[in-house]
């Protein structure tokens, strides 16, 4: 979908359809909206006074015919929800249920008014950052393995970002002034949006397409970052035995990928992106259930999430820190290779590890992966996402993505950012006492803590083993909210492409 800028009167556009908007409970719209509505002869105004269908409710839509008195065929009008509860999500979310509205009327163009602007403090270029996010995360599709002719539209799934129906967004703007701010809010809004978009088709693409080595060729793919690349024999050699253990079992090779992003000047900062890919987990010889097999092509979205971020970061190019993305990715598979349960193996940090369960694999691999990010880079920060406890699903469901770590500060700024980029994080504990589960006969660690205690939180402290002593440290259990069984206007079933908005947000300290 293009997005693009134009001066002059809404309701004199060439498009299909014009979108305006009215908080909840206004029955006299004014600006644009109240424009719009005078050129309709009060179409909209006794559509308000009748209440029945339209009570400007956030993400909620009114579509009326024009009846030939302006030239587009149909005005939309989306809701903001209540004045006083406006924030990011209300006009990401109005932008993409209008957006919704247009597929459903299969039209292909449509001009907008600017969301929000002057509202609640959000200026121009933020609220066309905004309407950009929604805009394009509403009008995804995946489409790319839908019968033979969406093959040949969208070729490979590196290429796909989901498909739109609605070709042209226009944003109409009286002033002049504001165009050009406009015009650089909607490209901020549109890379991170493409790029949420890009993880959720790799995730929602089949595991038999989206392989350790499709993750390793994307990444090499991009323009502006550095990549390493470790194979099999590289890992091996570098002492990671809890990563060679799990990707033993599988005919797919792993590899550890290194994306680095340096500024121009001097680094105000240096910050670690580790994202786990699982590409498959079938739980290894600790074999998942049929059912729960069905959706673990979503265990690499960690790594989707930490890879596509990068991507952004080379595209949108202004930023002042120097990040690095490390993704660890292999399949998790039963074989006369796999790990058994009681083997033990030895960490690249020295530590020892008895596994008494092949299908808390993602720590094994994250581990290795933190320490060697820690060794390569010394970061001020490192951040962890990744798919990693049924466990956090039962405490927090969809709704939420875990997250702990060592640094109180660390942890308020990321949640601050997950807020404002429209991604709930809620943070879980790292009790001493939790370290209790972790204790093994055997060896220094197990890597699965006592069944139905604090799962979460037990992961996190195997993890927090792997972090040195005061590095400041987030983890990111996102196992709920990557894969939703529901929809909403910016965020449909399948893949979510959680992450990657809190990761640019609190790059760019976004709000």
């Amino acid at each position: 979908m293009q997005l693009q800028v134009s001066q002059g009167d809404i309701a004199q556009s060439k498009a299909d359809a014009v979108i305006v908007n009215l908080f909840e409970g206004v029955t006299d719209p004014a600006g644009g909206t109240g424009a719009v509505d005078k050129a309709l002869g009060g179409l909209i105004s006794d559509e308000l006074k009748n209440g029945k269908r339209f009570k400007g409710k956030l993400g909620e839509t009114l579509v009326l015919p024009t009846y030939g008195k302006i030239p587009p065929r149909y005005v939309i009008v989306v809701g903001l929800g209540k004045a006083e509860d406006m924030k990011s999500l209300q006009l990401r979310r109005a932008a993409a249920a209008s957006v919704r509205a247009c597929m459903s009327l299969k039209i292909k163009s449509a001009a907008s008014l600017l969301h929000g602007a002057g509202i609640g403090g959000y200026h121009v270029k933020d609220a066309a950052r905004l309407l950009s996010e929604g805009a394009l995360l509403g009008a995804y599709q995946f489409t790319l393995r839908k019968g033979k002719k969406a093959e040949e539209e969208n070729g490979e799934a590196g290429a796909d970002s989901g498909k739109a129906e609605l070709e042209t967004l226009t944003i109409v703007e009286h002033s002049a002034d504001k165009v050009a701010e406009i015009e650089a809010g909607l490209r901020w809004g549109r890379v991170i949006a493409e790029n949420v978009n890009l993880a959720r088709t790799w995730v929602n693409d089949s595991p038999n397409n989206v392989t350790p080595t499709f993750l390793k060729k994307q990444a090499e793919l991009i323009q502006g970052l550095s990549c390493k690349v470790l194979d099999f024999e590289q890992i091996r050699k570098l002492g990671m035995g809890a990563f060679e253990l799990v990707a033993q079992g599988s005919e797919q090779p792993p590899f550890l990928i290194h994306l680095a992003y340096k500024p121009k000047g001097t680094p105000t900062k240096k910050i670690a992106l580790v994202g786990k890919g699982i590409t498959f987990d079938s739980g290894g010889l600790s074999l998942k259930t049929a059912a729960g097999m069905e959706t673990m092509k979503m265990d690499m979205a960690g790594a989707a999430a930490v890879i596509v971020a990068m991507r952004a970061i080379a595209e949108l190019k202004d930023l002042d820190i120097e990040v690095h993305g490390f993704v660890p990715t292999c399949e998790n598979m039963p074989s006369g290779r796999s790990s058994k349960p009681g083997d033990i193996v030895t960490a690249m940090n020295g530590k020892t590890i008895e596994v008494n369960n092949t299908d808390a694999e993602g720590r094994l691999i994250l581990c290795e992966a933190l320490t060697y990010a820690q060794k390569e880079t010394n970061p001020d920060e490192v951040l962890d996402l990744a798919t990693l406890t049924g466990a956090c699903i039962v405490a927090l469901g969809k709704a939420a993505a875990g997250i702990m770590g060592t640094s109180d500060d660390l942890l308020d700024r990321v949640r601050k950012s997950g807020e404002a980029a429209g991604e709930k994080l809620w943070p879980l504990p790292l009790y001493d006492e939790y370290k209790q589960a972790l204790k093994s006969d055997v060896a220094d660690l197990i890597n699965s803590g006592a069944k139905g205690e604090a799962g979460s939180s037990a992961g996190g402290m195997f993890l927090k083993e792997f972090i040195d002593k005061d590095r400041a440290w987030a983890h990111l259990d996102i196992a709920g909210p990557a894969w939703m069984t529901s929809d909403t206007p910016e965020v449909p079933k399948g893949a979510s492409g959680f992450g990657v908005r809190t990761l640019l947000y609190y790059l760019y300290n976004l709000g």
